[in-house]
């Protein structure tokens, strides 16, 4: 089987932020949190003998809101030796900047940096790149207010990748592509990523049903994503500006633009491809999955 990469969904009980694009917020999750050593082993050896080398550390809501199972996964990765040399965080970027100082030790002293203790887990985990969802590149009081993160966690886009290239990460910028973007050039949107510090660039066409179960979050897709136009002109802008790197297994060809990579994700949900398997989803209840929003997908 060919499969991409391996998506580990970390359970939590609903999401801090309230992304009115949200894929989780359109259907209810069955999938119950049951972590069992030999059953996730199992399936990640599974992944890893399909010669998946890249696994994807995301959920339905902010991962760090279930420290626990980050902190398991993490031992769970130890003991199995690093089964992925390439391991990715997906996160809006709410909890990663937070910081304590380490009163209780006796050498600590007033004007020691303080100590980001969620960036600590992410190292231990062997975490390279993080994968940053982004509404909005240009105005961070719009970024936080579309994405809905609570009072107290709002950031700083810049500062924030500051302090994570700071600690060794890859930083990839996961543009969802509403009409914030219309009135852009796509060239200014490259160079935007480019000031804020990104290495990688997803352009990430919105996905919504296309049927007749209602939900608030298509709705909105609908009512606020980028025009057909606009999808165009990024495409046939990356084409014109960028170099041809490699094409990824499900379809789309990297480029290299000023020094980042960048690609367009027209298919999120891996509803078009049959032949490759975008990926496979370790779910919370530690059940192999090929799709998000199908039970019917499990594997094993």
């Amino acid at each position: 089987m060919n499969i991409q990469t391996i998506s580990i969904v970390v359970p939590t009980k609903g999401c801090v932020n309230k992304c009115p694009f949200c894929v989780s917020r359109m259907h209810d999750s069955p999938y119950e949190n049951n972590w069992n050593d030999v059953q996730m082993i199992k399936r990640i050896h599974y992944a890893v003998m399909n010669n998946v080398n890249t696994c994807i550390i995301t959920g339905t809501g902010e991962p760090f809101q279930n420290p626990s199972f980050l902190n398991k996964l993490s031992m769970l990765f130890r003991r199995m030796d690093s089964p992925f040399p390439n391991i990715e965080f997906q996160t809006t970027g709410v909890f990663l900047s937070e910081s304590e100082r380490d009163f209780d030790n006796f050498a600590y002293r007033k004007e020691d940096p303080p100590i980001y203790k969620n960036i600590k887990v992410l190292q231990a985990i062997g975490v390279n790149t993080i994968s940053l969802s982004v509404a909005d590149i240009f105005d961070d009081g719009m970024n936080n207010k579309i994405i809905g993160i609570p009072q107290g966690l709002e950031f700083y886009l810049y500062n924030l990748i500051q302090l994570l290239k700071k600690n060794g990460f890859n930083i990839r910028l996961s543009l969802n592509l509403t009409m914030n973007y219309e009135g852009k050039s796509v060239t200014d949107i490259i160079e935007r990523a480019k000031y804020l510090g990104a290495d990688q660039i997803t352009f990430r066409k919105l996905y919504y049903l296309d049927n007749d179960e209602f939900s608030l979050q298509s709705y909105w897709v609908k009512e606020n994503s980028a025009t057909p136009d606009f999808l165009g002109r990024v495409d046939d802008t990356i084409k014109a500006v960028g170099k041809a790197l490699y094409r990824l297994p499900f379809g789309p060809i990297v480029y290299s633009i000023w020094g980042m990579s960048v690609v367009i994700d027209d298919d999120c949900m891996n509803k078009t491809n049959h032949e490759v398997l975008k990926y496979v989803i370790l779910r919370e209840n530690g059940k192999l999955y090929s799709q998000w929003d199908d039970v019917g997908s499990l594997i094993f």
